[in-house]
């Protein structure tokens, strides 16, 4: 039915059951850690990130650090430290009223939030709560993308070997079951459709990034591909049975639906 890609989309797109996990940089250790992990959902993670130490392997998470630490002698590696943490984005306290920190937040770092230098433990979780949603929700939009991906592809493969099949058939003058096969598809592939096109609307939603862009744009090639595919397929349908009407009520529902902005 057409609500099981919708379905799936709605499944991956709310918030999962992630660990809250935090990262802490050198300079953010003394931000009350005990404190702060009391005041977080139970299960949630708080690491301790030493100076020089290799990066935690499992994201995404959360980095918190302190503005001193955006120009610092650990920029590199922290920068290194945020990239593994993505898309969950950073917190930083301190630099509020600094506008060569702010600018460097936003462009280099992408931060999601900045505190005061000393913020409050309920403020500092209120952040930390709220960025980890936000990751999830991205984490969640990626996941459905990348299982999107794998079924046009499986459904391109199958739009190849129906032609062959439908060559063949068109040979042996099974027209009639071709023409059902052509239809039964194509509402299959509405089904992905609206599927893609959801993702396309939750996608348009996020925060501008690279990686939103690049999922935003492959969502919407594939929009019109599928819709490429489906108005071939309907119109092969329709002349291998052109008295069939609702081959071509499907197909004017199939246009109507359009594609995200």
């Amino acid at each position: 039915m057409a609500t099981e890609s919708l379905d799936l989309v709605r499944d991956f797109l709310e918030l999962h059951n992630l660990v809250v996990r935090v990262w802490l940089s050198p300079g953010a250790t003394s931000l009350k850690a005990d404190g702060l992990l009391r005041a977080l959902p139970q299960g949630a993670e708080v690491l301790h990130v030493a100076q020089g130490a290799p990066p935690p392997s499992v994201g995404p998470a959360i980095l918190l650090l302190t503005a001193d630490e955006l120009t610092g002698p650990d920029r590199k590696p922290l920068l290194d430290l945020a990239t593994v943490a993505w898309p969950g984005r950073p917190v930083i306290c301190g630099g509020t009223r600094d506008k060569d920190v702010l600018l460097d937040a936003i462009n280099a770092w992408r931060v999601f939030h900045l505190l005061p230098a000393k913020p409050s433990i309920d403020e500092l979780a209120d952040a930390l709560i709220r960025a980890h949603r936000a990751s999830a929700l991205e984490h969640a939009a990626n996941e459905c993308a990348d299982q999107l991906k794998q079924e046009c592809s499986k459904l391109r493969a199958v739009l190849e070997e129906l032609g062959v099949t439908r060559d063949k058939l068109l040979h042996a003058e099974r027209v009639t079951t071709v023409g059902g096969f052509h239809r039964a598809l194509g509402a299959r592939l509405l089904q992905h459709l609206e599927g893609l096109q959801a993702l396309g609307r939750a996608l348009a939603s996020l925060p501008v990034d690279p990686r939103r862009n690049e999922l935003l744009e492959f969502t919407v090639q594939s929009i019109r591909s599928i819709e490429i595919l489906l108005a071939d397929l309907l119109a092969k349908a329709a002349r291998a049975d052109p008295g069939d009407n609702g081959t071509s009520s499907a197909h004017a529902q199939g246009d109507e639906r359009g594609s995200p902005p």
